[in-house]
């Protein structure tokens, strides 16, 4: 499923390119979706083990007093948790996609499984994700896959389109009325210039690591349910200006 000339330069125009093409058949979906479920339910009230609440208001995620009324649920790696998703990193439409934008040497930078229950899902608020990451190159892509249908009502994808090419913005530490998102960061973003990415089940959208983005809270009757999965080139290196090595290559080989 590689990108054709003219998507390519949609996604280096905009920073993003939704994929309207399924990358996920209805066996596919079902199974990541049972897994996805399982995963889920098996983690739910530990700390320390995989699972996170990004939408936790207080002074530290484990804070006893914080509140978690809103459930912004985050698993990363789910790859070293289960099957299904350790050889969704080898699946050849998402990588054919990768490898359209940054080349044929591609290494896992990270996957994450990004859950917004139905009636209370918590916003993820304006940022860029090489803000958290600190990666040099700054190049690196997420496709970001719908498990459920993902729209405006349930809290999808809203960008910043151009924004990537405009440099790294200044972060600070999320806030909401309620007070201080300590897992969360973000940035002042114009939204006159937002536009949302609606993305149905099984298909996907791909975004560079420098570009705006952001999701709604959920308070529709509907789960949406995501995952992403982050790719970098080879040789790219760490915020101590480490080459990563040992993350799963992918596709290529290690330069």
């Amino acid at each position: 499923m590689k990108l054709n000339p003219l998507e390519v330069e949609q996604f280096e125009q905009k920073g993003y390119l939704k994929i309207d093409q399924r990358v996920i058949d209805d066996e596919h979906l079902n199974v990541l979706r049972e897994h996805y479920d399982a995963l889920f339910s098996q983690k739910r009230n530990t700390i320390g083990e995989g699972l996170r609440n990004l939408a936790v208001v207080g002074e530290s995620e484990t804070d006893e007093d914080a509140d978690r009324a809103e459930e912004m649920l985050q698993i990363m790696e789910m790859w070293r948790f289960d099957d299904e998703y350790r050889k969704l990193l080898y699946h050849e439409p998402l990588l054919d996609i990768a490898e359209s934008l940054i080349g044929t040497n591609i290494q896992l930078f990270h996957d994450q499984a990004l859950y917004k229950p139905a009636y209370h899902g918590g916003e993820v608020h304006w940022h860029q994700d090489n803000a958290y990451w600190q990666c040099d190159p700054p190049n690196l892509v997420s496709i970001w896959i719908a498990l459920d249908d993902a729209d405006e009502e349930n809290g999808c994808m809203n960008v910043i389109p151009g924004s990537y090419i405009e440099g790294l913005a200044a972060h600070g530490r999320a806030k909401s009325e309620k007070g201080n998102l300590p897992a969360l960061l973000q940035v002042d973003a114009d939204i006159d210039r937002a536009v949302p990415v609606p993305v149905e089940a099984g298909c996907a959208m791909v975004h560079h690591c420098m570009t705006l983005h952001q999701t709604n809270p959920n308070r529709s009757p509907r789960d949406r349910r995501a995952m992403v999965i982050h790719y970098m080139q080879s040789g790219t290196r760490n915020r101590n200006g480490d080459v990563m090595k040992d993350n799963l290559l992918l596709r290529g080989e290690l330069v």
